[in-house]
């Protein structure tokens, strides 16, 4: 039986391509597309994927908040990012939320229909593993954080919570903690304590 596969990017380009390429194959059939996050979780009960194709910089809800709901209302789907981020940075967050794999949109249409076919069957397709940052060295590590995320993670070392960042820097809560996640990301962390010593092993904020 064809697996039913359900294309999510906001570029028609690609999904035009990603249609073509997929039904050229007798293993899967497109059975729908969405342009955005939120038109994604409307359509997935009518269109019953058995696998998703996803990418994480969409507009509305991105691709990250969507693989969280799909995993706590669709624990059976499978989820596939295809997206030019980076894994190295974003592959252990979106794995941690429920994706079973992830393939750079540079990546040849090889690798794409191998992975399609590994995580439909039931594998994982991860070219890191969970912690993806850990052979960077710290300064590799503050290269990958802006301006803003900077500014966030400094008032996270002080000790401040969400809501006083956001009071602030007059910016919303959800905002605050988008930031956070990216720096916990990059770091390659996931607690404030590790946190607070990497900001004073690397002087960001005073010991």
């Amino acid at each position: 039986m064809r697996k039913q596969v359900m294309l999510v990017d906001d570029h028609p380009a690609m999904l035009m391509a990603l249609k073509s390429m997929l039904q050229d194959q007798l293993l899967f059939e497109v059975v729908g597309q969405a342009q955005n996050g939120e038109e994604c979780l409307r359509s997935i009960k009518e269109m019953n994927p058995n696998l998703i194709i996803l990418d994480l910089d969409m507009p509305k809800t991105d691709g990250f908040d969507v693989i969280r709901r799909i995993g706590l209302m669709y624990p059976d789907i499978r989820i596939l990012v295809l997206s030019s981020l980076d894994e190295s940075v974003y592959g252990g967050r979106v794995r941690s939320l429920g994706a079973h794999g992830f393939v750079n949109k540079t990546a040849g249409a090889d690798i794409i229909l191998s992975a399609c076919l590994a995580i439909s069957q039931g594998y994982n397709f991860f070219a890191h593993g969970r912690n993806g940052n850990s052979s960077l060295t710290d300064n590799d590590k503050l290269a990958l954080i802006s301006d803003r995320e900077l500014q966030v993670m400094k008032y996270l070392g002080k000790g401040n919570t969400n809501q006083q960042i956001s009071d602030m820097l007059h910016i919303s809560n959800k905002t605050v903690a988008t930031y956070k996640t990216r720096v916990f990301d990059k770091l390659g962390i996931n607690n404030i304590a590790d946190l607070i010593l990497f900001c004073r092993n690397n002087r960001i904020i005073e010991s």
